[in-house]
C-alpha cells in the first residue's frame, strides 16, 4: 500500500466525501438503523464481543437470530457505542471516514491496473460523488457495505503488490487473505472477489509465476471455507433468510419469470449508474412489477443495453483492456445479489450497487483519460458538470435519511406502488397522532397488496380509534382471513367487545381455541367479554385458565381478582390482588382496588393506606369514588 505518495489523494477524496456527504452528520437513526443500532442490546456491553461473532446479523436481545452473518460490522456498532454511547454523530462520521476510505481504495485500484493519474482521479471523484451510493454511507446500517466494499479492494490491492513485486512480497498474501476475511465477515456477497482478482489477473497479469498464484489462490479459497464452516456453525446452515415475496416477488414466480424479471433489474442497475436521477428506498413489490413475457419492453431495453455492455468489454479486451476490465468487474461483482443465480432478500437495492459501481467508475475514469488525452477542454467541462451535478444530487438524497419523517413521506412518494412504502407511512403518521392520514396510507397500502394481513390489521386499529368501530371490525376480519396469527383474532374480539357484541367476541375466542388450542392471551379476553356479560363466574373461570397457561402473569391475577369480585368471592379477589401488587407494588390501578376492597370488607386502616398511596401514584389523584372513599375513611 502506498506511503506519502497517496497522502494527498486520500486527504482531497476525505475533504469531498465530507463536502458531499456532511449534511448527513446530523441525520439520526432512521428505518433499520433503529432494531440494529439504537436498540441493540448486543452493542451496549463490550463483553458481547464473543456474542457478537457467534449470532446471526438480526440478534439484538437474548434470542439468538440465525439470519445472515456480519459481526465484523455488528462489532464496529459496539466499538461506536464504547465511545460514544447511542449518540448518531459518531456512527455516521465513522461511515463517512468508511467511504473515504474506499475512495482512496478505487484511485489506488485504478493505478494498479494501469490506468494513468487521470483515470485514477476520476474514478474515485466519480465514486466519491455518485447518488446511487447515498443508500449506503448515509443510514448507519449501510456499514456493511462500506466495510464489505473497502476490506475487499484493500484485499485485492495486497494480492497485486504480492503477485507483482519480488518474492519476498509474497508474505502479503496472508494479509490479502485477511483482509478477504474481513470482507466476508461485513457481507457475504465479497465471496466474489476471487473472481475479481482473476479477471484482474487475466487482464493485467502480475510478475509472479503460476506456483506462486496458485499458493495465493489457495489461501484465499481456505479462507472463504474458514469462512463457511463459521457461518454454518453459526446460522446453522450457508443461507438462513426468510424470503418473503413482499420483499422480493422474484420468490413467488416461476423460475423462468423470476430470472426473466431479474434481467430487467439488472439493466436497471446499470440505467440507474447511467442517470440516478430517480431513486428510491424501496423496490418491493410491486414497484417493479414482474416481466409479463420475452417482448416486455423492459426486458427488451435491458437486453439491448446489457449486449451493448458485454460486446464493449469483447472489443476493448485486446485494445482498451482497463475498459473491458471494468465492464466485467461491474458484472461479476452485481452477479450475487442480481437474483440471477441464486434468490436473495430484495428484488433491487440501490446500496447492492456499491461494490459492483467500482467497475462502473473506473469505467468512467478509463473513458474520462482518453477523451481528457484528446481534447482536454471539454473533458474537463464535461467532467465538472457531472462531478457538480451528482454532488448536488447526492447532498439532495441523504437529506432522506435525516429522520423518520423525511424517510417515510420520500419512500412513499418515490415507490408509490409499494405496498410496503404505503404502509411504512402510514405507521409513521399513526405514530405520530396522524390517525387520519395514516388510515389512508394503511388504504393504499391493503389496495396493492390484497393478499397481506399487516395493512387491514393496523387500518382497523385506527379505524378503532377513530369511533369507526364497524369498520375496524371488517378490516380485523380481513386480517384474520388472511392470517392465522393470534394478534390479529385477540383484536378482532377487542373490536367486538368495543362494539357491544361480547357474545360474537366470546364466540370468536372459543372457536380459535377449539381450532388452534389453548393461550393464555386467548382465555384472558374471553374472560373479559364474559365479564362485560355480567357472567362473573364463568369470566372467573376463563382467568383460571389463562393463569394456568400463564401463572406468572400480573395483569391476569389482577383480572381474576375482578371477576371474582363481581361473583362475590372476596376472599379470592383479595388474594388474587396480593400476588398482583407483588409483581407490581407500585401500579395504581391495583393499589386502588386493593383499597376499595379493603374498605369493602371492614379493614379502614389498610385501605386508607393503600388508597393514599395510589392517590401520590396518579398525576391529578384518584377519581371521585376512590377519593369519596378515602375521605370517608379519614374522617
Amino acid at each position: 500500500m502506498p506511503g506519502k505518495k497517496g497522502l494527498s489523494p486520500a486527504l482531497i477524496l476525505l475533504a469531498i466525501t465530507f463536502l458531499v456527504y456532511g449534511n448527513s452528520l446530523l441525520g439520526g437513526f432512521v428505518h433499520d438503523d433503529k432494531p440494529l443500532v439504537a436498540q441493540n442490546l448486543l452493542i451496549r456491553d463490550p463483553g458481547n464481543l464473543g456474542r457478537i461473532f457467534a449470532s446471526g446479523y438480526w440478534t439484538t436481545r437474548d434470542r439468538s437470530v440465525p439470519e445472515l452473518y456480519r459481526p465484523l460490522v455488528v462489532a464496529s456498532f459496539a466499538m461506536n457505542h464504547l465511545f460514544g454511547g447511542l449518540r448518531p454523530f459518531g456512527y455516521h462520521l465513522a461511515n463517512l471516514l468508511l467511504q473515504a476510505w474506499v475512495c482512496w481504495l478505487v484511485y489506488r485500484v485504478a493505478l494498479a491496473f494501469g490506468g494513468p493519474p487521470s483515470a485514477a482521479w476520476a474514478a474515485a471523484l466519480l465514486f466519491a460523488i455518485h447518488p446511487v451510493h447515498s443508500e449506503a454511507v448515509a443510514p448507519v446500517v449501510g456499514r456493511s457495505e462500506l466495510l464489505g466494499a473497502g476490506f475487499a479492494l484493500a484485499a485485492l490491492l495486497l494480492h497485486r503488490r504480492a503477485l507483482s513485486e519480488p518474492p519476498g512480497a509474497a508474505a502479503l498474501v496472508p494479509a490479502a487473505a485477511a483482509c478477504f476475511f474481513a470482507a466476508l465477515l461485513s457481507k457475504e456477497n465479497a465471496l466474489v472477489l476471487p473472481g475479481l482478482m482473476l479477471l484482474a489477473d487475466a487482464g493485467f497479469p502480475p510478475r509472479a509465476g503460476g506456483a506462486r498464484r496458485l499458493k495465493a489462490y489457495a489461501s484465499y479459497a481456505a479462507t472463504a471455507a474458514l469462512y463457511l464452516a463459521a457461518r454454518v456453525a453459526v446460522l446453522g446452515a450457508l443461507a438462513r433468510s426468510d424470503i418473503r415475496t413482499l420483499d422480493n416477488p422474484l420468490a413467488g414466480a416461476g423460475f423462468v419469470t423470476s430470472r426473466l424479471t431479474a434481467l430487467i433489474t439488472t439493466g436497471k442497475y446499470l440505467g440507474l449508474l447511467l442517470w440516478p436521477f430517480h431513486l428510491s428506498a424501496d423496490y418491493s413489490r410491486d414497484q417493479i412489477p414482474l416481466t409479463t413475457g420475452i417482448l416486455d419492453p423492459r426486458l427488451v431495453a435491458s437486453l439491448a443495453i446489457l449486449s451493448a455492455a458485454a460486446v464493449l468489454a469483447v472489443l476493448a479486451w485486446s485494445r482498451f483492456r482497463l475498459v473491458a476490465v471494468a465492464l466485467l468487474w461491474w458484472a461479476a461483482a452485481l452477479l450475487p445479489v442480481s437474483n440471477l443465480p441464486f434468490l436473495i432478500g430484495t428484488i433491487f437495492g440501490e446500496r447492492l450497487l456499491y461494490l459492483p459501481s467500482v467497475g462502473f467508475c473506473l469505467l468512467g475514469g478509463a473513458l474520462f483519460s482518453r477523451l481528457h488525452r484528446r481534447k482536454g477542454r471539454l473533458a474537463l467541462l464535461l467532467g465538472t458538470a457531472l462531478l457538480l451535478a451528482f454532488a448536488a444530487r447526492t447532498a439532495a438524497r441523504n437529506r432522506v435519511w435525516h429522520d423518520d419523517a423525511s424517510f417515510a413521506l420520500a419512500t412513499a412518494r418515490d415507490a408509490p406502488r409499494s405496498a410496503k412504502a404505503q404502509f411504512n407511512l402510514g405507521v409513521f403518521l399513526e405514530e405520530h397522532a396522524d390517525l387520519r392520514g395514516a388510515e389512508a396510507a394503511y388504504r393504499r397500502a391493503e389496495s396493492l397488496a390484497r393478499d397481506w394481513a399487516d395493512p387491514p390489521y393496523n387500518r382497523g386499529g385506527v379505524l378503532l380509534r377513530l369511533g369507526r368501530a364497524a369498520e375496524a371490525i371488517a378490516e380485523y376480519r380481513r386480517a384474520v382471513a388472511l392470517s392465522g396469527e393470534l394478534r390479529f383474532a385477540l383484536n378482532l374480539g377487542y373490536a367486538l367487545d368495543r362494539a357491544g357484541r361480547h357474545a360474537e367476541a366470546v364466540e370468536l375466542y372459543r372457536q380459535r381455541i377449539r381450532s388452534t388450542g389453548e393461550a393464555a392471551a386467548l382465555y384472558n379476553n374471553l374472560g373479559a367479554s364474559l365479564l362485560a356479560m355480567s357472567r362473573a363466574g364463568e369470566a372467573a373461570e376463563a382467568y383460571r385458565k389463562a393463569l394456568s397457561l400463564d401463572p406468572a402473569n400480573a395483569s391476569y391475577h389482577a383480572n381474576l381478582a375482578l371477576a371474582s369480585e363481581a361473583a362475590g368471592d372476596l376472599a379470592t379477589a383479595e388474594a388474587e390482588l396480593r400476588i398482583a401488587l407483588a409483581a407490581s407494588p407500585n401500579s395504581p390501578p391495583l393499589l386502588r382496588s386493593l383499597g376499595l376492597l379493603l374498605a369493602r370488607t371492614g379493614r379502614r386502616e389498610e385501605a386508607a393506606q393503600r388508597l393514599r398511596r395510589a392517590d401520590s401514584l396518579i398525576a391529578g389523584g384518584l377519581d371521585p369514588e376512590a377519593r369519596a372513599v378515602l375521605d370517608e375513611l379519614s374522617n
